[in-house]
């Protein structure tokens, strides 16, 4: 619906009110009433007060002295006076709505002149009506209306005023409460937003709710954030397309929207844009998909890192209001990508070093090289079989990455021997885990995987080391990495050994299920293909992902 046609029905809202209110107060005067929009048109009226005037006008509805009146107040936006044929005197008001006619209010009411032998007896016998008894009915209405024209005027000029004055308040007052409502939504959306800004959540769900709520908020048929890829990362990235809503394009035509039509138009200042009246290449778009376009930039410390826009407005157009409400929004949306990113730099340098640093320890024993990273899959693999969240997935895919960090305080010709181990040697050998909780200790952000590495030795019988805990001790992540860690021994060369078969690696870990590893965890983890497994462990080590959307890192 165009602006004209709803300013039109306003107005009518508003003449028909007035007919309403005034009719009931004119009645009791004697008073007849018609109101006409500014096309002439009668939007509300009256029926005569009194006897005299049913009688007289009988169902003739069209005045030809009324209209000319009211036609007249309409054109020359001021009260004009007129009689009609059977004599009524007739007063016309024009109705104005910010300085603009859209209207007019017309009264009617009998006078004396009406009583004029020579004029009833001409309209009684036109109307075969008896002469006397119109006589006193019309002498009643005289003397029910008493008033004369200009007090008229005076009279419907003060209650049309008030009737206006009323209405523009109450008019007013809403506008005033939807304005406030819709405010309040923004504010909500902004606020809702903002509480949503966690570093650990993906861009792409993060995005994914700011356009949901857009569409709920602003009444689009659709809202689309656009990312571009990082410049600054060394990974491969893809142009990110996150949409909530329908607009009838794919993912390829939203890129094109933005990048063709929309970028080219913010300028060097970067301001959004608002276009009510979409134009595209015919020959590159679907025909008829969108019509109307509100966009902002994703600005951060460099050039934009997207763009977030609404598509086709629900029954009206864009205007200021949308533009500002999706730029704060667009602000927001801009630092938490650049603040996901930092932190994703920041993500990458910490699995770069702790990465560095597991290999350092299986640097020191040729015979366990890759061992860490094994282990680490391993871990990772099972904690999202059990179903644990994936930050708890992470958490223990670390445990697994430094469970043996403590290796780094065991001396190489104990860790390299190639035969028996002597008792003290051996104790040097069983105090790694400890080492690795102690070096461990200082950093507060890996405190949650410190038992994983203190208790992946300790068996469910309490015959493990270092401390010999028994199963109510020991937590699910420690077993874990317990499980694959001794996985991966048994089937990794050792110097002391060679790699032992599948069947009897199956086996031992079927027997010891109950007593060193969990039985719930064995028969999830022999429910798997080992050789398929086996042949995933030992690819190249540059094609296995190793971490969760938490922290992805390729090795």
């Amino acid at each position: 619906m165009d602006l004209m046609k709803t300013t039109q029905l306003r107005h009518n809202a508003m003449l028909e009110r007035i007919a309403r209110n005034l009719s009931v107060r004119l009645s009791d005067l004697g008073i007849n009433l018609s109101v006409r929009d500014d096309e002439e048109t009668v939007v509300g009226r009256s029926e005569p007060p009194c006897e005299f005037c049913r009688m007289i006008c009988g169902d003739d509805k069209s005045c030809s002295a009324v209209t000319a009146a009211a036609a007249s107040a309409c054109e020359k936006k001021a009260p004009q006076f007129a009689t009609s044929e059977v004599g009524c005197s007739v007063v016309a008001l024009p109705v104005k709505r910010r300085r603009r006619v859209i209207g007019s209010v017309v009264a009617c009411m009998p006078q004396a002149g009406m009583l004029d032998e020579e004029r009833l007896a001409r309209i009684c016998d036109k109307m075969q009506l008896d002469r006397e008894f119109m006589t006193r009915l019309g002498r009643e209405a005289c003397d029910l209306a008493g008033i004369s024209p200009q007090q008229l005027t005076g009279l419907l000029e003060q209650m049309l005023g008030a009737e206006m004055a009323c209405y523009t308040s109450t008019d007013e007052l809403a506008t005033l409460s939807n304005n406030l409502a819709a405010t309040y939504e923004e504010l909500s959306l902004v606020y809702r937003i903002s509480g949503s800004m966690q570093l650990t959540q993906r861009p792409k769900g993060y995005l994914q709710n700011v356009c949901e709520e857009l569409v709920e908020v602003m009444g689009v048929s659709a809202a689309v954030a656009i990312v571009y890829p990082n410049i600054r990362s060394s990974a491969t990235e893809d142009v990110m397309v996150v949409v909530a809503g329908g607009c009838g394009l794919d993912d390829n035509e939203l890129a094109l929207l933005a990048s063709k039509y929309m970028v080219p138009r913010f300028g060097s200042d970067n301001r959004g844009v608002v276009d009510n009246h979409f134009q595209h290449e015919e020959d590159q778009w679907p025909d008829g998909q969108v019509g109307r376009i509100v966009s902002v930039p994703l600005i951060t410390d460099g050039p934009p890192c997207g763009i977030l826009m609404g598509i086709d407005k629900l029954g009206r157009e864009f205007d200021s209001v949308d533009l500002k409400l999706l730029g704060s929004i667009g602000n927001q949306s801009a630092v938490f990508l650049a603040n996901s990113r930092l932190y994703g730099d920041l993500q990458d340098l910490l699995m770069g070093v702790l990465h560095a640093l597991s290999a350092t320890i299986d640097a020191k024993d040729p015979y366990t090289c890759g061992h860490s990273r094994r282990v680490a899959f391993i871990s990772r693999r099972l904690a999202e079989k059990v179903g644990f969240d994936a930050e708890r997935v992470h958490r223990i895919y670390l445990a697994g990455l430094l469970h043996d960090i403590g290796k780094i305080g065991v001396p190489e010709a104990v860790l390299c021997k190639a035969g028996k181990l002597t008792d003290d040697e051996y104790t040097q050998m069983k105090s790694h885990p400890l080492l690795g909780a102690k070096i461990l200790g200082g950093i507060r952000q890996l405190d949650d995987i410190i038992p994983g590495i203190l208790c992946h030795h300790e068996r469910l019988d309490g015959k493990g080391y270092p401390n010999g805990f028994t199963a109510d001790e020991l937590s699910m992540d420690s077993l874990i990495v317990g499980l694959a860690d001794s996985f991966d021994a048994m089937t990794s060369d050792r110097i002391y050994r060679k790699v032992l078969p599948v069947d009897v690696v199956r086996k031992e870990i079927e027997d010891n299920a109950g007593l060193q590893f969990d039985r719930s965890l064995v028969a999830e983890f022999l429910s798997w293909d080992i050789e398929a497994l086996l042949d995933e462990l030992h690819m190249p080590a540059e094609t296995v992902v190793l971490c969760d959307d938490a922290g992805s890192t390729t090795i």
